[in-house]
């Protein structure tokens, strides 16, 4: 069973995006990912959003395009805040808010390469500091070897 966020709140979140879904599922679609740390700050305060779920990155050249899946508790309601960024600027760090984006945040950075703005330890977390390149933007290219390891994968023989 869930409690739902007064009209004046969902209201409030307007100001920052355009919201759609309806309880206990929301989705807010940010214009300005330059007031995502106010907007955090305010769903944490005013909103009671205790938790950051997940934080998904994809690289959509030339911006990457994220999503927060961020719940609340206390009303057992979910809202995935969503926006785009050009690939060469930084989006701001909500670990202030959440600290759980310490990990996430590292790992699209990792991965994809997005970088975070405000992160006190932005580095490598699945791969070694010296991959090149983040694998899972649309222009990787896979390398043929790693310190000399071959990267090929050879299908064992069937007879």
């Amino acid at each position: 069973m869930f409690r739902s966020w007064s009209a004046s709140f969902l209201k409030a979140l307007s100001r920052w995006g355009e919201l759609t879904g309806k309880a206990p599922s929301y989705v807010l679609h940010m214009s300005d990912p330059a007031s995502w740390p106010a907007l955090a700050a305010f769903l944490k305060a005013e909103g009671l959003v205790d938790m950051l779920v997940l934080i998904t990155a994809t690289h959509r050249p030339p911006a990457y395009f994220l999503r927060y899946d961020l719940r609340s508790l206390p009303y057992l309601t979910n809202l995935a805040v969503t926006f785009s960024v050009p690939e060469g600027e930084a989006v701001p760090s909500v670990w202030g808010v959440w600290p759980a984006a310490l990990w996430h945040e590292r790992e699209a950075y990792d991965l994809v390469g997005v970088r975070f703005e405000g992160h006190p330890d932005l580095r490598r977390i699945l791969l070694p500091e010296d991959w090149p390149g983040h694998p899972l933007r649309k222009d990787y290219t896979f390398p043929d070897s790693y310190h000399n390891i071959p990267l090929t994968f050879i299908p064992p023989s069937l007879e």
